[in-house]
């Protein structure tokens, strides 16, 4: 989405305003900023949003959200910067297929820039849908891949985990030590470019409590990162500890975002039919959401994936459950499923034996292993920074097309598909 709009002094005078106003009278003028206040949009849907702020010297935060179509202000939202050093704002009144920018203003005199988000279609048109993994900004690791997305055209991103890697040591334990590896990885200018120009959609992997997050991790330190996610991920009517959720982009696509890590049995324990990976809550919503979903198209974002990683970082060994989620899947006759992974840290496309099709991603910042040996149900297998982009369009029958691109936006690879062609 290209940034030509920039929000007006009126606006920003609003801005001021508003922080002023939450404040109980603060004296704030809105000109005179002292430093940056950090901003990301996420889960935004037909008629809202939600802002996360990182402005760990303020009180409270506000943003004056515009139209950029009429310039007209449609939201200001202000919310209190809690002990994290962190506020949400809760953006409503917005409507489909529109485009919004906003900036946000805090009583200590910081500021952010611009950033823009776009809603949904209500109506079939084409949409194109970004995603990938894996955020460490360890300089060895630096790439363009950041201003590549920035300047990509995308209606929005999907993170399926490892963002950031808190793990690094000596790890991350305490909520302190897990709130300063997110703003490690958030504040960045690099980052920051990126985030003002889409919104994003996150669920976690396990670097964002520790390698391997399984059972076996401590409650405590599970507990302090997931408040800190929360913190910095936050998401709209979260209920409890459920983080995982469905969202539909335009009447042509559903997306399941899967929480592989928070309810899954011990990797290492024996597989069979009490090993499971998404617990018996999640399976049993996924099973019903796709099996009923009306979309041409269903895109099931899975952390881990399904079949060819390394051990035990995928379905292989939760291969009882898996199977059992495939099989309901093809008995229920649902076409236009396509699976979307990351972890591994090079890009895959795989033809699995049930006939599932998967395209794993990632990494965008970190370190990448040697490829293992190909095998049959591996198409291809790419070692470099990635991204994917899902782009769906409308037609008799509509069409989706994949494509994975490096660091530098260039083509690794492309497929296209009718949904019954995406069939089990």
């Amino acid at each position: 989405m290209a940034r030509e709009f920039l929000l007006s002094r009126r606006d920003l005078l609003r801005a001021g305003a508003a922080v002023a106003l939450a404040a109980c009278g603060d004296n704030l003028d809105p000109e005179a900023l002292t430093g940056p206040a950090y901003a990301a949009t996420f889960d935004v849907d037909a008629t809202g949003a939600v802002i996360a702020v990182a402005a760990p010297r303020a009180a409270v935060a506000a943003a004056v959200v515009v139209d950029r179509a009429t310039g007209d202000v449609v939201a200001m939202p202000t919310g209190a910067i809690g002990p994290g050093g962190t506020a949400r704002l809760d953006v409503t009144g917005l409507a489909p297929d529109r485009a919004y920018a906003y900036t946000v203003r805090c009583d200590d005199g910081t500021g952010s820039g611009d950033f823009v988000f776009a809603t949904p279609p209500a109506g079939p048109r084409p949409v194109r849908i970004a995603y990938s993994a894996d955020i460490d900004l360890d300089p060895q690791f630096a790439s363009p891949i950041f201003q590549t997305l920035a300047a990509a055209d995308h209606d929005l991103f999907v993170s399926i985990g490892d963002w950031p890697y808190a793990d690094n040591p000596p790890g991350a334990i305490t909520l302190a030590e897990y709130r300063a590896r997110h703003a490690a990885v958030r504040t960045p200018d690099i980052i920051q470019r990126w985030l003002a120009t889409t919104s994003v959609r996150a669920i976690y992997d396990d670097h964002e409590v520790k390698n391997d997050w399984d059972p076996r991790v401590p409650a405590a330190r599970v507990d302090a990162a997931m408040q800190a996610w929360d913190e910095w991920f936050p998401i709209r009517g979260a209920v409890g500890d459920v983080r995982y959720r469905r969202f539909g982009w335009g009447p042509l696509v559903e997306c399941f975002l899967l929480d592989c890590r928070r309810y899954r049995s011990d990797s290492t324990a024996p597989d069979g039919p009490d090993k499971t990976m998404l617990g018996a809550t999640q399976l049993a919503w996924f099973l019903d959401g796709i099996t009923t979903s009306a979309a041409p198209f269903k895109l099931v974002f899975t952390s881990v994936p399904l079949a060819y990683g390394y051990v035990v970082e995928h379905w292989g060994v939760y291969t009882f459950e898996r199977d059992r989620m495939l099989a309901a899947i093809r008995d229920a006759g649902v076409t236009g499923v396509l699976f979307l992974t990351a972890d591994q840290h090079w890009f895959a496309a795989h033809a699995l034996p049930s006939g599932a099709r998967e395209f794993q991603v990632g990494p965008l910042a970190r370190g990448m292993p040697e490829l293992p040996p190909s095998e049959p149900g591996v198409l291809v297998q790419i070692r470099t920074y990635n991204f994917g982009v899902v782009e769906i369009a409308p037609g008799e029958p509509p069409t989706l097309t994949f494509r994975a691109h490096d660091a530098t936006g260039a083509l690794l690879y492309e497929e296209s598909f009718t949904p019954a062609a995406l069939r089990l």
